[in-house]
């Protein structure tokens, strides 16, 4: 249910008119078991660990509101079992992995992958209570080093997540933070997820308020980013590419295209060098977008980034290489006055309380990908409440075609500002048209890589 919008507060010093908070929109923000949003969100199959993650000990994983233990026992097979034995209740987090499942650490019950009883020691030899039922275990898969869960009805389980950019030839699949592991914040999914469709915030937040926080390919500042540019949003057949086109030289246009996947990806481009590296009759250069990444909601007030970076096969991890301002505030963990003075995405998400209150927003013509993500996550919503898969579900082993990238576009200015801008807003519209008729990374990249935009 949506919160009720309060009247608006016209004249200074009425803060005492202002106290009360609405409830926030639960359809949209709630994921446990059972929720609107928890239950589109349990339709797809969910990144959960990285591979490399998983060691001799198990990990708690808190997933749309399930306490889950996952780990590799010794044949190689990844379980996702609920957290607490079916015994008495202790955390599996304790238990020990064995050649075949885990063992509960309190009485020795083992469990297997698929949640079969093996073992239950301190029974006696004739007992059956190993055979009476299963413990709790969710379909697992394991692909490009990251391990996949699906929390969903078993029999409605799509395919695995099949993006193009997932299998590029000749790269690899890096964690896309710092510090390698997943990015947790205290704050909804979909505060995350807005951050996705919201391109306008990167001039303002990572350039304009806190410095260049963006690096581009050679480890230097991206000036241009304090470029305000002008924004479109286009639907694409699995999201919404949000474009910003700015202005460089009077020949010169920089798009911004971060692409936005039903119900929680984004893929995003490390910034171009600049400026580009046109050749005598070329007129765009597209850049494929190296990283994709998956909003996994903890709980109501707590969500997991996990970021995918395509890395060419033997080089360093492009995104992490250089220690960008943007993946430093991007987590918890700073002084207190460095977030203050030079907050980042982290900052600006968890600043909006635990679960936003969309009615004491104000949107305007910088939200209008926001209004629209969260139109399209209601109908997807309302199509799992009718018996329907949801966009973006597929059972036909096709790959999907992914339009995103940073493009540099040769266009001579108009005479006029509102001409140019104009000018822009019409190109950056009519290259994404493009992009979808010939998607560019699952027709071009199969063969060979991508010209990227680089600098003279």
């Amino acid at each position: 249910m949506r919160g009720t919008r309060p009247e608006l507060v016209k004249q200074s010093y009425s803060a005492y008119f202002n106290r009360d908070i609405p409830r926030e929109d639960a359809v949209l923000t709630h994921v446990g078991p059972g929720k609107p949003a928890g239950e589109l969100l349990r339709r797809y199959w969910q990144p959960i660990a990285y591979s490399r993650e998983l060691k001799d000990l198990p990990i708690r994983r808190r997933i749309m509101g399930e306490d889950l233990v996952v780990f590799r026992d010794g044949r190689g097979k990844v379980g996702l079992l609920e957290l607490h034995c079916s015994h008495r209740g202790t955390s599996l987090e304790y238990g020990r992995i064995e050649e075949r499942g885990i063992r509960c650490c309190y009485h020795g019950w083992q469990f297997d992958v698929d949640g079969r009883i093996l073992d239950t020691p301190l029974e006696p030899a004739d007992s059956t209570l190993k055979d009476r039922f299963f413990h709790g275990a969710y379909l697992v898969q394991e692909r490009g080093g990251i391990v996949w869960g699906y929390l969903g009805p078993p029999d409605k389980v799509p395919d695995l997540p099949a993006l193009d950019l997932l299998a590029f030839p000749g790269y690899t699949l890096e964690p896309g933070e710092l510090t390698g592991a997943p990015n947790f914040r205290p704050c909804n999914w979909l505060q995350v997820v807005d951050n996705y469709v919201d391109p306008q915030h990167e001039e303002y937040l990572h350039a304009l308020h806190s410095g260049v926080q963006f690096v581009a390919r050679n480890g230097k500042f991206v000036e241009e980013l304090k470029i305000i540019g002008e924004a479109e949003y286009v639907e694409t057949p699995t999201g919404i590419l949000t474009l910003e086109m700015r202005r460089l030289d009077d020949e010169t246009v920089w798009v911004r295209n971060i692409e936005y996947i039903w119900p929680n990806i984004a893929t995003l481009g490390l910034l171009p060098q600049w400026p580009p590296r046109f050749g005598p009759r070329d007129t765009e250069l597209h850049d494929f977008p190296i990283t994709m990444v998956w909003a996994v909601p903890t709980d109501d007030t707590n969500t997991m980034e996990m970021s995918f970076v395509l890395t060419p096969l033997g080089e360093e991890n492009p995104r992490t290489k250089h220690k960008m301002p943007a993946l430093v505030a991007n987590g918890p963990g700073r002084p207190y006055e460095d977030m203050q003075r030079m907050p980042g995405d982290f900052e600006a998400q968890v600043g909006q309380r635990p679960i936003a209150v969309h009615a004491r927003e104000h949107l305007g013509s910088v939200d209008r990908g926001v209004a629209m993500m969260r139109k399209g996550i209601r109908e997807a919503i309302e199509e799992v409440q009718e018996g329907r898969d949801p966009v973006n579900v597929f059972r036909d082993g096709r790959t999907v075609a992914t339009y995103g990238g940073d493009t540099a576009l040769r266009l001579e200015a108009a005479a006029k500002a509102a001409d140019d801008k104009r000018l822009m807003r019409r190109a950056g519209r009519e290259m994404a048209q493009r992009y979808i008729k010939t998607p560019p990374h699952l027709h071009r990249l199969k063969s060979r890589p991508a010209k990227a935009v680089t600098a003279e």
